[in-house]
């Protein structure tokens, strides 16, 4: 029996005991198995075909878990720690600088041993998210996103980008994209740098408007910067300097892209490198990916619309016309209206004053500016 639970899954209820022989029927990698399955189906009656799976979406908050949140007014622990985690792994560059990242930030980490006291994992856990016998809820690294393991962490710390630094976030991603353009390097290193790069620009202060949008943008391209089946990344150059300068922008707590000139140039710059992306992941049929940096693209195309325009620099010619006529405006007429010019005439103490002059909206010479024509 299937049930419709909503817009984007379906509860499948199964019997799992045969009814030829009695004995239970042991489900073995029944996901991929099912998915398969599905694939046929859309194929024989005419459906649209969905991609398949590939192993690179991040789990999915429990319906337990996102009920648990909405009374408590937060966001799903497991999408909190995985943004966290996410942070701490771009600001670190090992695993201390990652625990001490997390600790600092109120969040609970415990690492996880064997007995010869090599590290095996770690697990997170957020402030006041308890059981109800009064236990903190922990949540292990692979649990969060496939690439936040211990293991796959360490192997990204081993090839990381160095020192922060490196020129400004515009120019770094402006080279990145001529690189993929010119595909002088493996692009997959370039999507990953550009990860770090969007995750760093949402680690802004909550209150920060800009900063929560880039954040969603980072949420939407997520599943675009992991490859298919887990394969080994190794990030060129360009990816390396994308992954050098998010560093730079944690590091500093820049507030970049929402103020400055350079800020617009970075938004700007960004939201070409995702347009890019996407087509690169849409020509080689990686669907998911795709779909995810497209909807990052969008994200991003829509900040550089709601971007505010740098203020226009004084002294130019069109606001010094503008300020002219405001001043010509102001200043008094000499000579008032025509009454008074009348008794001013015929007084002879100012029969040795020269003739009023002619109002200044009517004045013509060398010292008059015209006005540019409104479009």
């Amino acid at each position: 029996m299937a049930v419709r639970h909503a817009p984007d899954h379906i509860h499948i209820a199964a019997v799992l005991v045969r009814q030829d022989t009695g004995r239970r029927f042991w489900p073995h990698h029944d996901y991929p198995k099912l998915r398969a399955a599905a694939q046929r189906i859309e194929q024989r009656l005419g459906l649209t075909v969905t991609a398949a799976a590939d192993g690179t979406a991040a789990a999915r908050p429990s319906r337990g878990e996102i009920e648990k949140a909405r009374r408590a007014g937060w966001v799903p622990a497991r999408v909190e720690l995985r943004r966290a985690a996410q942070r701490a792994a771009v600001a670190a560059d090992g695993v201390e600088g990652f625990v001490a990242h997390l600790r600092e930030r109120g969040y609970l980490v415990e690492l996880r041993r064997v007995l010869s006291g090599d590290l095996l994992g770690y697990k997170l856990a957020r402030p006041g998210d308890v059981t109800a016998a009064g236990e903190a809820v922990f949540y292990s690294g692979s649990k969060l996103a496939p690439d936040l393991s211990l293991p796959r962490l360490r192997r990204r710390w081993a090839a990381g980008p160095g020192p922060a630094g490196g020129g400004s976030p515009a120019a770094v991603v402006a080279a990145a994209r001529a690189a993929l353009a010119a595909g002088s390097e493996d692009v997959d290193g370039i999507v990953a740098g550009t990860a770090d790069l969007l995750v760093a620009l949402g680690g802004q202060p909550s209150g920060e408007r800009w900063g929560q949008r880039w954040a969603a943008a980072a949420e939407r391209f997520d599943r675009a910067a992991r490859s298919p089946y887990g394969a080994e990344v190794f990030p060129g150059p360009a990816g390396t300097a994308l992954r050098r300068a998010a560093r730079g922008l944690l590091a500093a707590g820049r507030r970049a892209g929402r103020d400055t000139v350079g800020g617009v140039a970075l938004v700007v710059a960004v939201a070409g490198l995702l347009a890019e992306i996407a087509a690169w992941q849409d020509s080689r049929d990686r669907v998911h990916q795709g779909a995810a940096a497209r909807a990052a693209a969008a994200a991003a195309t829509q900040l550089v619309l709601d971007h505010p325009h740098p203020p226009r620099p004084r002294g130019t010619a069109r606001g010094t016309a503008r300020r002219n006529q405001r001043e010509r405006s102001a200043a008094p007429r000499r000579g008032g209206s025509a009454a008074a010019r009348s008794r001013q005439i015929g007084d002879p103490a100012m029969t040795l004053l020269p003739p009023p002059l002619p109002p200044a909206s009517a004045a013509s010479g060398p010292d008059t500016i015209p006005r540019s024509p409104r479009s």
